[in-house]
C-alpha cells in the first residue's frame, strides 16, 4: 500500500504505529495477564454514532464491525455496500480480505505445530529446516523461529519488494532471504518484512518434508485443518479473488486524485499468502478474537491451539518508539508475534494488527484483562477507519484514555482527502505525441500503454492511472499507490526508464 509518495513498506510501518530492546515475559505470566474479567458496559448508541461518523467522514464504500467477550458478540454494525455497480450491501457473511491481519493466524498455525512438537519457539531456524539460509553465515545460524515472526530479525528488504508481492513463487521468496540486506542486530530494530514472516509461518511445513514448490497449497491445507475448522471459521478459505468461489463478496474500492471512490483489481497474493491471504468474513474474524480471549479454545468447543503456545504470540517483541503508538496513554509498544501489544498508562494490555492490501482494510484488536474484542472490516483503502479510529473509540469509552484521538484520526483523513483534491487540480493535458516513444514493456513486467485519453502503468492486475503535473512528472493517480511521483526519462543510450519515486526504477525492454 502506498500513499502521499510513500513505499509500501513504509506505509505498512506506518499502519503498524497508527494502529497501536526485546522484551522477556514467560508464557504464564502473558496467559496470567490474558485472565478476563467481565467486560465493561458500553453505550452502544454513542459507538454506532461514532461508526457512522467515521464511515461518514472518511467516505467509505462498506464496513462490517463487531465487538465481543470470550462468550458472546456483544454487538454488530454493517454499513453501506460491498459493491456499488451494482449497489449491494454488506452483510455479517460478506467476504472481505484482511491483509496483514492474515499473520496472526499464521503465528496461530505456527503455535499448533509447536504443541505438536514439530518445532521449537527457540529452536534455530536451519534446524527446523537445513535449507534456511539468511545474508550472513551468523544470522543463518542464529535467528530462531520466534525471530522469524517477530519483525526484529535486523534484515532489511528493497523497497519494492512488497509492490511485487504477488510475483515470486514460494521458493524464491525462500531463497530472496538471503539476498537482503542486513540492516542491525537482531531484536533491535522494527522493521516490517512480509518475505521474511513468510518463511517463518512455511517452517513447520518445510520441517514435515513439504517440498518448496508446494508450500502454498500444503499452506492452504494447514490453515483449513488447523485453525479454520477448529475456530469454527467456515467462511474462511485462502484466496486472494473471491469471483467464482462464494456468492457474497466485497469488491475493493480506493481514492482516485478527484478524490472519489474507483474500483481495484484484486491483488495477487502468490508466495506470500502466509501474510496476507486470508478471505473471510466478521463472523468468522469475530470468532478469530474471541479465541485469542478464550486462551485458545474455539467458539465451538474446541482446543485449537495450546494456552501457553497461545500466549506466546502475544509476549512482547522488539520494542518500538513509543511516540509512533496510537495515543498519548501508550506507556510501551512492541511487537510480538503476528500481533502488536500495547501497554497502556493504567496497566492495561492491547493486542492489535491491522492489515492494508489493495481496495481492503481491515482490523482486529483485544483487551485480554477486560475481555473485549474488535473487529473491523472495510472495502476501501482507507486504514485509518480499522487503526485506529475504532479502536480508541472503544478505549475512550470503556477505560477513558487515548482520549481525543478518534477526532484526531478523523481530522487526518480531511486533510488527507484534500491533498488528494489539491493534487487532481494541479494535472495537466496529456501530451500524446511526446509520450510515444515511452511506450512498451519494461522491466520487473511493468507495462506503460496510452488507453483512451489515459496514460496508465500496468503491473500485472494493477492499472494506475498517471496524471501528468506542471513539471513534467506524474503522479499515480488511483490504486494502492495513489500519490506516488512518477518520472518518465532516457538513459545516456537512448532507452527510455520509469522513475517510481522511492520505490524502483525500471528500464523498457521493447517497445
Amino acid at each position: 500500500m502506498m500513499a502521499d509518495g510513500l513505499s509500501r513498506r513504509t506505509m505498512l510501518q506506518g499502519l503498524a504505529a497508527s494502529a497501536l530492546a526485546t522484551g522477556s515475559m514467560s508464557a504464564s505470566a502473558a496467559s496470567a495477564s490474558a485472565t478476563p474479567s467481565k467486560p465493561p458496559p458500553t453505550d452502544w448508541a454513542a459507538f454506532d454514532r461514532a461508526v457512522q461518523l467515521g464511515f461518514d467522514r472518511m467516505r467509505l464504500v462498506g464496513t462490517a464491525v463487531a465487538v465481543v467477550s470470550a462468550d458472546r458478540v456483544l454487538h454488530t454494525v454493517t454499513l453501506g455496500s460491498r459493491s456499488l455497480s451494482p449497489r449491494r450491501p454488506v452483510t455479517e457473511h460478506t467476504r472481505f480480505l484482511v491483509a496483514s491481519v492474515t499473520k496472526s493466524m499464521s503465528a496461530g498455525l505456527v503455535a499448533t505445530y509447536v504443541d505438536q512438537g514439530v518445532l521449537g519457539w527457540d529452536q534455530p531456524a536451519v534446524d527446523v529446516w537445513s535449507g534456511f539460509r539468511a545474508p550472513t553465515a551468523e544470522l543463518t545460524r542464529t535467528l530462531r523461529v520466534r525471530d522469524l515472526l517477530g519483525m526484529g530479525t535486523g534484515i532489511g528488504a528493497p523497497p519494492a519488494i512488497d509492490f511485487h508481492q504477488g510475483e515470486p513463487t514460494a521458493a524464491q521468496h525462500l531463497k530472496a532471504v538471503q539476498t537482503f540486506d542486513v540492516i542491525d542486530r537482531p531484536g533491535t530494530t522494527f522493521f516490517y518484512n512480509n518475505t521474511v514472516y513468510a518463511v517463518g509461518s512455511y517452517l513447520p511445513l518445510l520441517a514435515t518434508g513439504v517440498a518448496p514448490a508446494d508450500l502454498p497449497a500444503a499452506y492452504a491445507e494447514a490453515m483449513r485443518d488447523r485453525v479454520f475448522r477448529p475456530a469454527g471459521m467456515t467462511e474462511s478459505r485462502i484466496a486472494s479473488d473471491p469471483r467464482g468461489l462464494v456468492d457474497d463478496y466485497a469488491t475493493g474500492y480506493g481514492f482516485d486524485l478527484r478524490p472519489r471512490a474507483a474500483p481495484l483489481a484484486y491483488p495477487p497474493v502468490g508466495g506470500v499468502a502466509p501474510v496476507g491471504g486470508v478471505l473471510t468474513t466478521m463472523t468468522d474474524l469475530a470468532s478469530w478474537a474471541r479465541l485469542q480471549l478464550r486462551q485458545g479454545l474455539s467458539v465451538t468447543g474446541n482446543r485449537v491451539v495450546s494456552a501457553a503456545n497461545l500466549a506466546q504470540c502475544w509476549v512482547p517483541g522488539v520494542e518500538l518508539p513509543v511516540a509512533g503508538a496510537s495515543g498519548p496513554d501508550v506507556v510501551r509498544w512492541n511487537y510480538a508475534l503476528g500481533w502488536f501489544r500495547e501497554e497502556l498508562k493504567d496497566g492495561s494490555v492491547v493486542i492489535h494488527h491491522g492489515g492494508n492490501l489493495d481496495g481492503f482494510s481491515c482490523f482486529v484488536a483485544f483487551l485480554p484483562q477486560q475481555d473485549l474484542g474488535l473487529v473491523v472490516m472495510n472495502n476501501m483503502d482507507s486504514s485509518v477507519f480499522a487503526n485506529p479510529y475504532l479502536l480508541d473509540v472503544l478505549v475512550n469509552q470503556t477505560l477513558q484514555l487515548n482520549l481525543g484521538q478518534p477526532a484526531k484520526a478523523l481530522a487526518y483523513v480531511d486533510s488527507y482527502l484534500e491533498r488528494l483534491a489539491a493534487l487532481g487540480k494541479q494535472g495537466t493535458p496529456l501530451d500524446r505525441q511526446a509520450l510515444t516513444p515511452y511506450l512498451g514493456h519494461y522491466e520487473a513486467a511493468y507495462e506503460l500503454v496510452l488507453e483512451g485519453q489515459q496514460l496508465q502503468l500496468r503491473l500485472g492486475p494493477r492499472v494506475m492511472p498517471l496524471v501528468p503535473m506542471p513539471d513534467g512528472s506524474y503522479v499515480i493517480g488511483h490504486g494502492p499507490s495513489v500519490t506516488t511521483p512518477v518520472k518518465l526519462a532516457k538513459e545516456a543510450d537512448g532507452t527510455p526508464h520509469i522513475e517510481l519515486m522511492g520505490l524502483e526504477t525500471v528500464r523498457r525492454t521493447t517497445g
